[in-house]
Order: structure tokens, then C-alpha cells, then sequence
């Protein structure tokens, strides 16, 4: 018989295994499946505007709201891309949440061009201006 160590030893352990495999039980095992997991990137990535005029709007559709608009050759942080492409004005890209200056927001992805790093961003910015 055990004692009230062991059992007490014993019901923080069945707590932190959630089940699978109680003190002293024979149960058959559980399987847990986890969903998958995005891997983290610590890598930036870097936006400029190729359009006159971006328009940055609250969610990734041609009909949310306009929160801003952008200038050509404006540099931004790219935060997400959206899960799938969508066709704007005959053009099929992905929408892209960015940081502008501390304007959050989404802009499609056919009216900028995207690299890995800011100095190569901002080497390209300076070509359209």
C-alpha cells in the first residue's frame, strides 16, 4: 500500500501526464496527437512599394476598409502572408500584413516587391525614386 507521499508523488505525476499511464493503473497507452506547428522565422522580411499608390487595408480583401495609402519606393516589414492567392484587378498574388511606420495593415501583393533583407529593400527603393 502506498504512502501518502507516494500517493500524493503519484497524483502530480498522472496530472502532468494528463492520463497516459496512471500510477500503479495498467491502462492501455493513449496516443496524442498534436496539431502542427508553424516554425518560427527570426529572418525579416522586407517590402517596397512599385505601385504610385498602395492602399493598406484592414483585412486581406480588395473590399475591407482603406486604413492608409502608401507612396512608390516606401520600404515596409512584412509580418504574414495570407494562406492562399486571390485575383485582384487580373493580377493573382498574396495579401501581406506589413508595418509601415507603425501602420499596420494588408496590401496585395502585386503592387510590391519583396526581398530578404532591408539593405537590398532599400538599395531598390532608392532605383524607383
Amino acid at each position: 500500500m502506498p504512502t501518502a507521499r507516494t500517493a500524493a508523488l503519484c497524483l502530480l505525476g498522472a496530472l502532468a501526464v494528463a492520463g497516459l499511464g496512471a500510477c500503479g493503473r495498467s491502462r492501455s497507452s493513449e496516443r496524442v496527437t498534436l496539431p502542427p506547428t508553424p516554425v518560427l522565422s527570426i529572418r525579416s522580411t522586407w517590402a517596397v512599394v512599385k505601385s504610385p499608390l498602395l492602399r493598406v487595408r484592414e483585412g486581406p480583401s480588395s473590399q475591407a476598409t482603406v486604413l492608409s495609402h502608401i507612396r512608390m519606393g516606401a520600404v515596409m516589414e512584412v509580418l504574414t502572408r495570407a494562406d492562399r492567392e486571390e485575383t485582384v484587378e487580373n493580377e493573382s498574388a498574396y495579401w501581406y500584413r506589413i508595418d509601415y511606420q507603425g501602420l499596420k495593415g494588408w496590401v496585395f501583393g502585386s503592387y510590391i516587391e519583396l526581398f530578404d533583407s532591408r539593405s537590398t529593400a532599400d538599395k531598390f527603393s532608392s532605383s524607383l525614386k
